[in-house]
This record gives C-alpha cells, sequence and structure tokens, in this order.
C-alpha cells in the first residue's frame, strides 16, 4: 500500500469519530462497534482493497446508524484529533485496535485533546505506553464490566490461581492456553486481536 493510499485510509478513519461525536454516539458503544467491524478486520489484516466507501455507508455498516448528510467532511476538532491519533498508535506501536481502546478510551483520549494536541506525537506514544503499564487487560476487562475473578473462575472453568496470575501481567496472560484464552474472550465478548501480543 502506497504511502497515499494509508493517508486516506486514515482520514477516513478519523472522520467516523467525527460523526460518531456529531451524532452524539456513546463513545464506549461506539468503540465495540468499531472492534467489530469488518473495516477493522480489514486494517488489522492490513488488507485495504474492500473498505473504500463512501463515509456514511461505512458509518452505517458500523453503527446501523444512517446518517444523510456527511458533516464531517472537512472538520478537523478533538474527535478528528482523536480518529488521527488512534489510527497513528496502532501503526506505529503495531497493537490492536481493540488493545488501544482498551487501554486509552475514547472519553480519555478525547480529555487528552487540549493537552496533547499541539505536542509531537511521541509524547502520546509515551503516554499510552504508561498507561499500558498501569492496568492489565483482564484488569481493565474485569473494571469495564464490573466482573471479579471469581465470577470469570465459575463462569469458565479457569482456577482462581491462573486467573490471578493473569491479572498481575500481560506476559502472563499472552502465554496462556488457547483455551483458557477463548474462555476469557468468549466470557466478555473480546476481540481476539486484544490477545495477540
Amino acid at each position: 500500500m502506497s504511502d497515499y493510499e494509508l493517508i486516506g485510509i486514515r482520514e477516513v478513519f478519523s472522520r467516523l469519530f467525527v460523526l460518531a461525536v456529531a451524532n452524539k454516539m456513546n463513545f464506549s458503544s461506539f468503540t465495540s462497534m468499531l472492534i467489530k467491524s469488518n473495516f477493522i478486520n480489514q486494517i488489522e489484516k492490513n488488507n485495504y482493497d474492500n473498505i473504500n466507501k463512501a463515509i456514511n455507508t461505512l458509518f452505517f455498516e458500523i453503527t446501523g446508524f444512517f446518517v444523510g448528510y456527511d458533516e464531517s467532511y472537512g472538520i478537523y476538532n478533538d474527535a478528528y484529533w482523536v480518529g488521527q491519533n488512534y489510527f497513528d498508535l496502532h501503526y506505529k506501536t503495531k497493537k490492536s485496535f481493540a488493545y488501544i481502546f482498551l487501554k486509552l478510551p475514547f472519553k480519555k483520549m478525547m480529555d487528552l485533546y487540549l493537552i496533547y494536541h499541539e505536542m509531537d506525537f511521541s509524547s502520546l506514544v509515551e503516554y499510552f505506553y504508561r498507561r499500558c503499564e498501569e492496568k492489565t487487560i483482564l484488569r481493565l476487562l474485569c473494571e469495564e464490566s464490573h466482573k471479579s475473578l471469581n465470577d470469570i473462575s465459575i463462569a469458565t472453568g479457569i482456577s482462581i490461581n491462573t486467573l490471578k496470575k493473569y491479572n498481575e501481567s500481560d506476559d502472563y496472560l499472552y502465554k496462556g492456553s488457547f483455551q483458557n484464552i477463548m474462555k476469557i474472550i468468549t466470557f466478555f465478548n473480546a476481540s481476539i486481536y486484544l490477545f495477540i501480543e
């Protein structure tokens, strides 16, 4: 893919965030829908062939929300900045969007606009890496869904001791058995890309 095509995909990605904010979508719901979309799936696989669509069509396919008029074109606001920087974080860190959205949620990213929008991108990357160290994937999933390790253990059959290790370090989680990872994915209805290092 050429740099020109990549810039085009980044532009479309950023404008989706503008439409989400303009249409007063819940930030968490929007990123959840985005993670499960074919659009993100294609980007995660570095396959950009079938994602060149009109922005309103793409937004509808992702959210089920119809926008008759494209309010995103030519808008360079905080939501656009958020979309650009999420895309750039994915490109720079090679982390999945599921991982990035979990570690740095949309609302938090919007809050960062005033601080970081005039800084060099490297400052945001450093901040992101610090956030990644603060809480593990499993801890964030538990907080987000208001579930305890005991709840997970009962539902999945994974021992509490194993879950405690996963909760202490993402490294333990990444080294977990395929069966345990799949049970956790099913329990939280999470993206498999979240568990790929």
